[in-house]
């Protein structure tokens, strides 16, 4: 039974899940943006799956024109004949016509999502068009908790949703982070693209305060974005900004050792629909602050047990965890990366591969069709 897989692009963690579901499934993947640099990766997958890819669009962030678009799907199905489509996310013009495409020749469709319901201001128009396109997939891969529960809500039943979605190779990151030379100062570390939502400014107010209270610990922010030049400045501002070091985005072998030399890890987002870079912060052994916004939290961040957790809007809070964390105990900094570790546990490639067996197995049983859905589909692939 193959199993087409549709996405933006293949980067290295996407690979790890693929590459382990490979070994229990025939899988295919289709690369519907093939040239996205949304992220930066230097990065070619070798061949454990093969990866068919939508040409047609000058610019690397659109989808092909919809004639285009619909004769590239067509052909794609009729000569590769998936028994189920995955679809990670439903948004894009090319998720929409697959949608279609999948619905004319009888495929079923998993979806794969970890939008949450406070991701955003929700609109109730809004809301019902998603109600209607999810009627056409059978089943669900979801990140956790939180993704879970916001489907359930838009009405897919609760026995068609299976996780994880959002998982790291976790035995790199231990492995990378064990053989990391020894720093040459303690700090905390941020891995986090520099846009707004990841609520730099916070970080380093709660971090500027960290130092004026005696904090002695540095501070190495890591990540690509528009927001640069303003984190540069705020970083200015600090009482001593030479102990705050902004790198640009980095490969996951030199990621590796950074996480290697860190004492701990923070994400201060504002919002965020899980946080990846906090499972490869547990596997790689650092006790984690994390904003009660990101959608991890709910599953692996236990305030005080397996991490902390603050609110991102209060940087005297974080202030207070970032000396917690200086003060820990080798004792009780053991303990708390192993009890994240073990809730990180479930998070990992093999349970990517059954979670997504499962949700195959579900949508051959329980295929689920949808004029309405492939109607919705079609009004929205139109807007401009």
């Amino acid at each position: 039974m193959t199993l087409l897989l549709a996405l933006h692009r293949v980067g290295p963690y996407h690979h790890a899940r693929f590459a382990q579901a490979a070994r229990h499934m025939p899988l295919e993947v289709l690369e519907t943006r093939p040239a996205s640099a949304e992220y930066p990766w230097c990065f070619q997958p070798d061949a454990v799956y093969p990866i068919h890819q939508l040409a047609g669009h000058p610019l690397p962030e659109a989808d092909p024109p919809l004639a285009s678009l619909d004769h590239q799907l067509r052909h794609l199905l009729q000569h590769r004949r998936p028994a189920v489509i995955v679809s990670v996310g439903w948004a894009d013009r090319a998720y929409q016509r697959l949608l279609l495409a999948a619905h004319r020749q009888r495929i079923p469709l998993v979806i794969v999502s970890d939008s949450r319901q406070r991701d955003a201001p929700r609109s109730p128009a809004q809301e019902w068009l998603k109600r209607q396109l999810l009627r056409g997939y059978a089943s669900a891969l979801v990140a956790g908790s939180e993704s879970r529960a916001y489907l359930e809500h838009l009405g897919l039943p609760r026995e068609a949703i299976f996780q994880p979605w959002d998982v790291v190779d976790n035995a790199f990151f231990g492995s990378a982070a064990a053989q990391a030379p020894p720093a040459d100062h303690p700090y905390f570390l941020c891995v986090s693209r520099l846009v707004a939502k990841k609520n730099h400014h916070t970080l380093l107010a709660a971090y500027g305060a960290y130092q004026q209270q005696g904090g002695r610990w540095g501070l190495c922010l890591v990540g690509g974005g528009l927001l640069a030049p303003a984190i540069q400045a705020w970083i200015a501002a600090l009482p001593d900004p030479e102990r705050v070091q902004l790198l640009p985005f980095c490969q996951l072998e030199p990621l590796g050792r950074l996480y290697g030399q860190a004492q701990a890890f923070v994400l201060a987002s504002s919002s965020d629909q899980w946080g990846l870079v906090v499972n490869e912060a547990i596997a790689a052994g650092l006790p984690c602050l994390v904003s009660s916004a990101c959608g991890c939290t709910a599953d692996l961040i236990e305030h005080s047990v397996s991490g902390w957790c603050f609110d991102p809007h209060d940087p005297a809070a974080l202030a207070a965890l970032m000396h917690a964390a200086e003060r820990q105990s080798p004792a009780a900094r053991a303990s708390m990366v192993a009890a994240a570790q073990g809730r990180l546990e479930p998070f990992s490639p093999a349970g990517f591969a059954a979670g997504l067996q499962q949700a195959v197995q579900h949508a051959s049983r329980q295929p689920r069709f949808s004029r309405r859905a492939a109607l919705v589909a079609r009004l929205l692939s139109h807007r401009p």
